[in-house]
């Protein structure tokens, strides 16, 4: 194990989006209960996201879309709230698609903030540094 070695990289933070007339539109920040029985659409793979959202939204529905095309239809014609993370704006496929009329509102429990760590050799440290670097500094510009 010593052979192994992890450099820090950024922390993603989750967000609910909500229609700007919904009564939690007007929060500062938000809980996981908050949302508690709400429908929530969301891109199908999410990676550790999915767990979470799962576990931390009592009677949660969740509606997965596998299609990105599809998912932004359906947010661009629908009131249901998404989540978006900080990470999310680095990447203008989904930023570009998402609707410009909803609130962002950042959702304060411990597991809406997620830490993300480069793990490698330690022999490759060298050949690797240059990507870490370039992450690191896009993630700096969106936290």
């Amino acid at each position: 194990m010593r052979d192994i070695t992890s450099i820090y990289l950024g922390t993603e933070n989750m967000s609910v989006n909500l229609p700007q007339n919904n009564p939690l539109a007007n929060k500062k920040e938000l809980s996981y209960q908050s949302l508690k029985g709400k429908t929530i659409i969301s891109p199908d793979n999410i990676g550790l996201w999915r767990q979470i959202y799962e576990h931390e939204i009592p009677d949660g529905q969740f509606i997965y879309q596998t299609k990105s095309h599809e998912y932004s239809e359906i947010l661009n014609y629908s009131i249901l709230p998404y989540f978006t993370t900080n990470v999310t704006v680095m990447d203008d496929n989904w930023r570009l698609n998402l609707p410009g009329n909803r609130v962002n509102i950042p959702i304060k429990d411990e597991s809406a903030h997620q830490k993300f760590y480069a793990v490698f050799l330690k022999q490759n440290k060298n050949r690797l540094m240059p990507l870490i670097s370039s992450l690191q500094d896009q993630w700096a510009k969106v936290d």
